[in-house]
């Protein structure tokens, strides 16, 4: 009789025991939603935040201005730092975000740690999953109680961005809206020639509310522009119309009847037909110039139906005619001369979503930007409306690869870096767009739509083991990104100890302080003195403390030191997003044992297997979306985290009692009350531990 080997024949009686538990468990605290492989090489743009700090650079030369509102920013670099910078100068700060982030099709669309991700990679999902995921708790942040984030996605992703979407935002926050890509004319929108599959012609917008009953859409005037059906030959100052036509039939009536008349044109040329209005009203409307003669005043009229007349309708979660994927490579291409990009979105479509989505001085984020479609969108809506939104981009520098057929042509690295998307693209379109630019073949100037711009890309300062040197560095390089949390970046006065920046209106102003121990704080005291409006002011403090006493005699200020708030942020983010490391719980779970079952040392025991229990239910919170953190940035209490987990049918009753009486018996080691607990109750505490590492795979 032939045994037929299993896996588990190996397995000692109490690995088996354990596993059978740790099953048991998962049944038990089994839910619906969304489950994927952790992640088994972490990003290291998320890895480089663990010991460095995110920054920006202000790149000179690039700023561009055209009138005294607020500044638009441009960020060049990895949107995970973008976004780390982000929490703390615009948390809470975003009413909209539009993110169009890489589909995950396999077909070299999404890169992992600078490798891109093929279909045949069996973890393809879980890399995407781990990668939005971290984005997106970060965009959440930003969000305004009544903000809301639209995410364009396909079929590869759509289910699994659904869900993850559900569990940051929660299930009644989230709605999917159809958007139709293939317009008419379009390639592919003809007959199709396979037959045996669906030919694909939409996508999908996830879209999630921080606070869907504060989140209003509004009403907008769905505007057929894309027929050309509404223009305005006579530049009639109330705006495009339509030409509605204003007899019953082209030719002359002979026989009379109800509304049958004569009437003149400008230009002398009569006209004899049953008119839909009967003369009164006809002369009326003439007279109010809701009457189009045509260019020379003498053809058939026609009545004016202008476009903000129109009654506003209820956006509808179907998008059609919002643009398509042929025009939006048009565009581009008459912008560029020529194919630079693959599959943009069409600038008709972002639009529409900020019509319904944003106010006249909204704030509007895109960290997968791109071609820098929805910068082009915020300025031309702006233009149409007489609106003051400021966006803020991020996109990487990504050569698309390109970089051996450049270092070919003898370009050295700095030259090559000038051809990524961010130098080559979208740093240009906006540059075109906002100063005006000719399209290809054509001699005529697009109208420019004005705005400003300011250039930045992110940077790493090293956080070193002295923590006082690394204040320091991070306060004397913190300055742009108080430029950009003020939206202040006109540099007035400039010492070595502090600098001044003025607004655009010269009506608010962004004072740093770099150096509390020196005599020039009488200097910089004395230029604040002399500003006429809003003053923010940030010092620099090594513990964290500044007094307003110091600006006695100074009106309209507010004060903030640096750079704690900044530290504290970054903080949290890395906890949150750099999960409790399982090697660390081991190295401290070993050292437990040997103190425990080889030395019988109870006290020093319990107090090492306190730490390790702590750790293991952070490591479980952070592996089930619970967050270890606080509101106010600080670490929550480890016996909230696991009332928590129980509660959300991670711990079972048995668990949670356990985890109770082990912390306890803990707290006892570490203050002395040896007396509370015996060298057996340790060894169970040990093999408690045990069990949780075996039950949650850690």
């Amino acid at each position: 009789m032939i045994k037929i080997m299993s896996k588990y024949d190996k397995f000692s009686k109490e690995e088996l025991l354990a596993l059978v538990e740790k099953q048991d468990n998962e049944l038990a605290s089994k839910k619906y939603g969304l489950v994927w492989d952790s992640e088994r090489e972490p990003e290291q743009v998320v890895l480089d935040c663990e010991h460095n700090l995110p920054i920006l650079k202000r790149v000179k030369g690039k700023e561009i201005k055209t009138d005294k509102n607020e500044d638009n920013i441009l960020i060049e670099g990895d949107n995970y730092h973008a976004l780390t910078v982000l929490n703390y100068t615009h948390q809470e700060k975003i009413d909209v975000i539009y993110i169009d982030p890489p589909y995950n099709t396999g077909n070299q669309d999404f890169k992992y740690n600078d490798r891109f991700v093929d279909k045949e990679d069996g973890f393809r999902h879980s890399k995407w999953l781990n990668f939005m995921e971290k984005r997106l708790f970060l965009a959440k942040e930003l969000l305004k109680e009544t903000g809301v984030i639209f995410i364009s996605i396909d079929d590869n992703e759509v289910a699994q961005l659904k869900m993850l979407c559900d569990k940051i935002f929660g299930e009644d926050s989230v709605e999917v809206m159809i958007w139709r890509k293939v317009g008419e004319g379009d390639a592919g929108a003809g007959r199709m020639k396979i037959t045996y599959r669906f030919r694909v012609e939409h996508e999908y917008i996830i879209v999630c509310y921080i606070n869907k009953e504060t989140t209003m859409f509004r009403k907008t005037l769905e505007l057929p522009n894309f027929k050309n059906e509404y223009k305005n030959p006579d530049n009639d100052p109330r705006g495009p119309y339509k030409a509605g036509n204003m007899s019953k039939n082209e030719e002359i009536s002979n026989a009379e009847g109800k509304n049958y008349y004569t009437v003149k044109s400008p230009a002398g040329k009569k006209f004899t037909r049953q008119w839909h209005f009967d003369l009164e009203t006809f002369e009326k409307l003439n007279k109010e110039g809701r009457i189009y003669w045509g260019k020379k005043g003498d053809s058939v009229p026609s009545h004016k139906i202008f476009i903000n007349e129109l009654r506003p309708t209820t956006p509808i979660s179907l998008l059609l005619g919002k643009g398509s994927a042929t025009s939006a490579n048009k565009a581009l291409e008459e912008m560029f001369s020529g194919r630079v990009f693959d599959n943009p979105k069409p600038i008709e479509l972002i639009s529409y979503l900020l019509k319904i989505s944003s106010q006249n001085n909204s704030t509007i984020l895109d960290f997968f930007t791109g071609t820098g479609t929805t910068g082009h969108a915020v300025l031309e809506l702006n233009k149409e409306d007489g609106g003051n939104r400021k966006f803020i981009l991020c996109t990487n520098n990504e050569l698309n690869g390109l970089e051996n057929e450049l270092r070919e042509k003898g370009l050295n690295e700095k030259e090559i870096q000038e051809h990524g998307i961010c130098r080559k693209i979208t740093y240009p379109r906006l540059e075109k767009v906002i100063k005006g630019y000719k399209k290809n073949g054509d001699d005529d100037k697009v109208e420019e739509l004005g705005g400003n711009l300011q250039y930045f890309r992110t940077a790493l300062i090293k956080d070193t083991k002295n923590k006082d040197q690394m204040r320091i560095d991070l306060t004397e390089k913190c300055t742009e990104m108080l430029c950009v949390k003020e939206n202040i970046f006109n540099l007035e006065k400039e010492t070595e100890d502090y600098k001044i920046f003025s607004s655009n209106k010269g009506d608010h102003f962004l004072c740093v302080y770099y150096n509390l121990y020196d005599d020039s704080f009488s200097g910089f005291l004395k230029e604040i003195k002399k500003l006429k409006g809003e003053k923010r002011i940030y010092m620099f403090s090594m513990d964290g403390k500044v007094s307003k006493s110091l600006f006695v005699g100074v009106k309209d200020f507010e004060i903030e030191e640096i750079p704690q708030k900044i530290i504290d942020v970054y903080k949290q983010l890395v906890k949150m997003n750099i999960p409790v490391k399982a090697d660390i719980i081991f190295l401290e779970f070993d050292k437990a044992n040997k103190k425990v079952f080889e030395n019988k040392d109870k006290d020093e025991g319990a107090r090492i297997l306190r730490v390790v229990l702590e750790k293991t239910i952070q490591k479980i919170a952070q592996k089930n979306g619970v967050s270890i953190f606080k509101e106010n940035s600080k670490e929550e209490k480890i016996s909230v985290l696991n009332d928590t987990l129980k509660s959300n049918k991670v711990f079972t009753q048995v668990q949670w009692e356990e985890n109770k009486t082990y912390l306890t018996i803990g707290n006892h080691a570490s203050h002395g009350e040896y007396g509370e607990y015996d060298l057996r109750q340790i060894e169970q505490f040990y093999r408690h531990i045990q069990m949780l590492l075996n039950v949650f795979n850690i």
